[in-house]
């Protein structure tokens, strides 16, 4: 449960709310650091049109959701972006629903421990609900003990079911156009 203060805000001073295309650069940001976590930074090509017009544009891919300071005079001092949830969605599925899946959960290192990636996940869970989607999938590195902790204490669970494969495609010299 996130405890709010009489704004709405959360008491941990950090809020949570749908990107907007203003938020392009600061998330491209959390992206590349993202990146260097995982540990593929070297291949990273997403750019600032990429995700405004995969984002935010009339055919988007992805829905943002991001963190933000919530006592910052944004007038004088804009916030900066502490953390993100990149979702996609799977249209439909055997049940005939769609499916959110997460690609992308990120908390800068600085601010973690306050509640922050609950915070973004719980964003995530109620825009799941929103679309009647059956479930809200997502992949978790080898290795990262803290991230399975911590989609456990959200509900999460390993899906012993299924494993994760990956065939390299070539990029069509149609597509470097």
């Amino acid at each position: 449960m996130v405890h709010l203060d009489g704004n709405g805000c959360p008491k941990s001073g950090y809020c949570v709310r749908d990107a907007v295309p203003d938020d392009v650069s600061p998330l491209l940001q959390l992206m590349r650091q993202l990146a260097i976590f995982e540990d593929y930074i070297n291949d990273f090509a997403v750019t600032e049109a990429a995700v405004l017009k995969h984002g935010f544009g009339d055919e988007r891919l992805f829905s943002a959701f991001v963190a933000e300071p919530c006592f910052v005079d944004a007038a004088s001092n804009p916030p900066a972006l502490v953390g993100m949830a990149i979702t996609y969605v799977v249209p439909w599925t055997y049940s005939m629903r769609p499916r959110v899946v997460l690609k992308e959960l990120y908390v800068d290192p600085k601010v973690r421990g306050f509640g922050i990636g609950t915070s973004l996940m719980k964003r995530v869970i109620q825009y799941a609900e929103e679309i009647d989607a059956d479930q809200l999938n997502w992949t978790v590195m080898n290795g990262n003990l803290n991230a399975e902790h911590f989609y456990s204490a959200l509900g999460g669970r390993f899906d012993s079911k299924w494993n994760n494969w990956v065939r390299p495609v070539e990029m069509s010299s149609d597509a470097t156009d």
